[in-house]
């Protein structure tokens, strides 16, 4: 595997103090009230309870355009935000949620693609740390600002033409990193989006990935019994979900295994919003209007 974008907890841990090494708490929490719908919890309050030492935290939502919320904030926004955490250039990267990555995957991903290599994403998260009880602080952290400076990167993120494209293409594989309900069509992510995937997208969850209880990645022969089959004949492959964060997630496992995708950042959240794309559901033709309609403000 591509060993490089992966941090185990001995490996972060025998770097605490480092200060080379930028530690970034993502955690974003979704949970689900008695009625099925999805609500949104801050993710920085509980990180001023605990989070593992010297790390600051990023909301994820401040990587939304404001002007266009379904992708990813321009070049000058995204170097302020590492800059006033004290990211630099040089700096190696490790970033964490509490849920083995599906959410910290979105800053590994934008790291790369305004050109920061040096990024990797805690195996296990806050969970295994926790887990294997090792140190925690709490309160928050005033860190020096640093200079970091975007270069693009080419081939790590597409546009809606190109998801047209490759939804077309025999030799390209669309991957919908969704829980099945959503991918199916029968709950509806959005309230205000129909439900359902981009026609011909296979359905590949991101949490699938991970061990559901210490939030590890699966073994190396496990994911490519899970991946090969999917995309080892692809010419291209394009990861998406409801706003680029699950996405993302799989887009990592897929660097793991040596295999190069991009991600579709504009997600269902754009896809679903646009006139005249078609939309599929399991099984064809799924009423729209029974469906669940949750509540939340940010898509997986």
């Amino acid at each position: 595997m591509r060993g490089e974008a992966i941090a185990s907890t001995e490996w972060l841990a025998a770097r605490i103090g480092d200060p080379e090494v930028k530690v970034v708490d993502t955690r974003f929490i979704v949970a689900v009230d008695d009625e099925g719908r999805f609500i949104e919890v801050p993710g920085k309050d509980p990180f001023l309870e605990a989070h593992i030492p010297g790390a600051v935290f990023l909301d994820l939502d401040d990587l939304r355009d404001p002007v266009a919320p379904a992708h990813l904030v321009g070049a000058d926004v995204f170097d302020e935000l590492m800059s006033a955490r004290g990211i630099g250039n040089d700096n190696e990267i490790v970033v964490y949620d509490t849920e083995g990555g599906v959410w910290s995957a979105r800053l590994w991903w934008a790291l790369r693609l305004n050109g920061h290599e040096r990024v990797r994403i805690l195996d296990g998260g806050f969970t295994s740390w926790t887990l294997e009880g090792r140190p925690v602080e709490s309160g928050d952290r005033v860190v020096a600002p640093s200079r970091f400076e975007s270069v693009l990167t080419e081939g790590l993120k597409v546009e809606i033409a190109d998801v047209i494209g490759a939804a077309e293409d025999r030799a390209a594989v669309v991957v919908d990193a969704l829980s099945e309900p959503f991918h199916a069509g029968r709950i509806r992510l959005y309230p205000s989006l129909p439900a359902g995937h981009i026609p011909g997208a296979i359905n590949m969850p991101a949490p699938d990935n991970l061990d559901p209880r210490t939030h590890r990645l699966l073994g190396v022969a496990a994911l490519r019994e899970r991946w090969d089959p999917v995309v080892e004949k692809a010419e291209r492959i394009v990861t998406y979900c409801g706003g680029g964060m699950y996405g993302a997630f799989d887009l990592f496992v897929l660097h793991l295994l040596g295999y190069d995708a991009a991600l579709y950042d504009g997600s269902w959240e754009e896809w679903a919003a646009t006139d005249d794309l078609p939309i599929a559901t399991d099984p064809p033709g799924l009423p729209d209007e029974r469906l669940p309609t949750p509540t939340r403000t940010q898509g997986s």
